[in-house]
């Protein structure tokens, strides 16, 4: 009986485990697609995802990348959401009309804010956006999430390839031609993930439900065993009496 209440509890505290909410410390602010043509333009999706149980997202604030004169910016309205767009003043610009002026300024960031993403949920800001550099490269867009109580948590990390994942990345977009693009080859169909963080617990949860399985499919073998019924020859009571008195 001790066995399989051991046995029963490893069940639980695995299976707790697999049941359990995913943690949000892998969330991050991420922009997509991540790979733009040079010289093009596109329409680029930054998602924000709340990480707070106890606070919600009020302001997000996308900052361009210096080495980008983005100077055509338009966005699609967010239910509930103000955005302010800020410009900078090219360098040697000619003066002009109204249309010259707007394409002699970059824009440098925009701010998002009077909405809320609730805990658990996320939002989606579209841009669209030009004209892409024409030099191959990154565009790095570092993201300032703010939080109902004040906090602000900064995604300025630049990636690195080979190193690790910084704990708070920049949303990047890899600028390359198309026939760049076209050459690239295609992802593996069938990649196994390396488990990190919640794919390790999981996997722990799995391997611990597996093995408790296991021993409790033994324990009720074991049990099963010793009720083996007695010969025909030996009355019943007198054999479950004596199981109950043996040592």
């Amino acid at each position: 009986m001790k066995l399989i209440r051991g046995v029963a509890a490893t069940l639980v505290a695995g299976i707790a485990v697999l049941l359990a909410p995913t943690s949000p410390a892998w969330a991050h602010v991420t922009v997509s697609p991540s790979v733009a043509t040079t010289g093009g333009y596109g329409t680029f999706a930054f998602k924000v995802p709340d990480e707070r149980a106890d606070a919600k997202t009020t302001r997000v604030e996308v900052v361009f990348p210096e080495n980008a004169q983005l100077t055509s910016v338009s966005l699609r309205p967010v239910a509930g959401w103000t955005a302010t767009v800020a410009t900078r003043q090219l360098p040697n610009a000619a003066s002009g009309g109204d249309e010259d002026e707007v394409a002699n300024k970059a824009v440098t960031g925009i701010v998002w804010e009077g909405g809320a993403i609730k805990p658990g949920e996320f939002q989606v800001f579209e841009v669209s956006l030009g004209p892409l550099p024409t030099t191959p490269g990154q565009l790095v867009f570092k993201a300032l999430q703010t939080y109902s109580d004040g906090e602000v948590v900064r995604w300025i990390d630049i990636p690195e390839a080979g190193a690790p994942r910084p704990e708070h990345p920049a949303p990047v977009i890899d600028v390359k031609p198309a026939d760049a693009q076209a050459a690239a080859p295609a992802a593996p169909a069938a990649a196994t993930p390396t488990p990190t963080g919640d794919g390790v617990a999981r996997l722990l949860g799995w391997a611990g439900l597996a093995l408790g399985a296991l021993a409790l499919l033994t324990a009720a073998a074991t049990g099963l065993r010793r009720r083996t019924p007695v010969p025909a020859s030996a009355p019943l009571a007198e054999a479950d009496t004596a199981a109950r008195l043996s040592p």
